[in-house]
């Protein structure tokens, strides 16, 4: 990217890394940067069994092996789902421009939460479709603000995307508030897209809620995918699960289905190496939680040193944004910037996420735990001189 297109903090990093300075850079979603790998083993197993054989008989929803696994999937956890009803994609970025292009026509609109995320703008460009942005209530434990929902709803509203667990706030959706979405989705005719790709980071007892299983949604459209679940961004493998009417159904997984056989984007062997995932994988995903759990327990942990920031204890994902709870003077931009320069730490500010009601900042606590601690107290530390 070229420099005049960046903001000025970024801009600031490059220029105190281009310096020699070191920065700790606190927002990392990516596993393997924080020492998080799949094992290499069934891996390199199933690429060598797949080039040993090297065919190529595309399905455009999926290689029926995978789309049986992910069925499976569900099933374990207590959702119908039918195999004909799935389609892979090369990830969830691809599934979000796939329903928008397919549920909505220039001029139409799609519901989004706020906080956002700076994705669902590039996509919805490319789409040409409108965003609508509802609030989340932070005082609330950044619960849906449904009357606010439900004013952003009109004749033109063609979906309401449902990010559970949420980035960046980790708030997960409880099912009391899917059965009041699902019932105002369903008055209007207007389906759910649930974005469920930190499901498996779930820190709360009892089992994930899922719209599919906890409401009766009349179209719904579930998306996750492998970059999260197994610590494999660079595997690209995502899919949409599409559950409800069967007469609403079936023709948008048609719809679905040309436009994925008209670019086969889907990578061939990564398809036929997702039974192994699952299936050698589960020891892994139960270490890799705790890991992950590990360390959203030490952040928590050092921002309660901190009278000044407040903050809701994520139910889930890898996020969590905190609020300073004293006048410091700053704008976010300049508080991000400052700390970047004097504490040497990097931290995303509210604004980068839409969100603009006092003085916020965002956090990976997916972090490696020493540079996540240290890291944290520095913040609270830089927070605490200012004002």
């Amino acid at each position: 990217m070229k420099d005049e297109n960046l903001n000025l903090i970024e801009k600031t990093y490059r220029q105190l890394i281009s310096e020699g300075k070191e920065i700790r850079k606190l927002f990392s979603g990516n596993p393997n940067e924080q020492g998080i790998r799949f094992p290499s083993g069934p891996l390199k197993k199933s690429y060598e069994n797949y080039f040993n054989h090297q065919d190529y008989r595309p399905d455009p929803k999926g290689l029926l092996v995978a789309r049986e696994t992910i069925q499976k999937y569900y099933a374990k956890n207590g959702a119908s789902l039918q195999k004909e009803n799935i389609l892979l994609t090369s990830g969830t970025s691809e599934s979000f421009f796939y329903l928008f292009s397919l549920l909505a026509k220039p001029g139409d609109n799609i519901l989004t939460p706020n906080p956002s995320y700076p994705l669902f703008d590039h996509i919805a460009k490319l789409a040409g479709v409108e965003l609508r942005q509802y609030s989340l209530d932070e005082e609330k434990n950044w619960s849906i603000d449904m009357q606010d929902l439900q004013g952003k709803t009109d004749h033109r509203t063609r979906g309401i995307v449902l990010i559970s667990p949420h980035n960046p706030t980790g708030a997960v959706l409880r099912r009391e508030e899917l059965l009041a979405i699902t019932e105002w989705a369903n008055k209007n005719e207007i389906p759910l897209i649930c974005d469920e790709v930190f499901s498996e980071f779930y820190f709360e007892k009892g089992k994930f809620p899922r719209a599919m299983v906890e409401s009766s949604p009349r179209l719904c459209f579930t998306l996750n995918g492998i970059s999260k679940m197994f610590a494999l961004p660079a595997l690209k493998l995502g899919w949409i699960a599409v559950t409800g009417e069967e007469s609403r159904v079936r023709p948008m997984v048609d719809h679905l289905e040309t436009t994925a056989d008209t670019f086969l984007s889907v990578h061939i062997p990564v398809q036929e190496t997702l039974p192994s995932l699952f299936r050698e994988g589960e020891s892994f995903l139960q270490e890799y939680h705790a890991e992950v759990h590990r360390r959203r327990e030490r952040a928590i942990g050092t921002l309660r040193r901190f009278s000044t920031i407040r903050f809701v204890e994520p139910a889930g994902g890898f996020y969590l944004m905190a609020k300073i709870q004293k006048s410091v003077g700053l704008t976010e931009e300049e508080f991000v910037i400052r700390l970047m320069k004097e504490k040497k730490v990097f931290v995303h500010p509210g604004y980068f996420y839409d969100y603009e009601k006092g003085i916020h900042f965002v956090i990976s606590f997916l972090t490696k735990e020493e540079e996540l601690e240290e890291g944290l107290q520095a913040v609270g530390d830089f927070i605490s001189r200012l004002g």
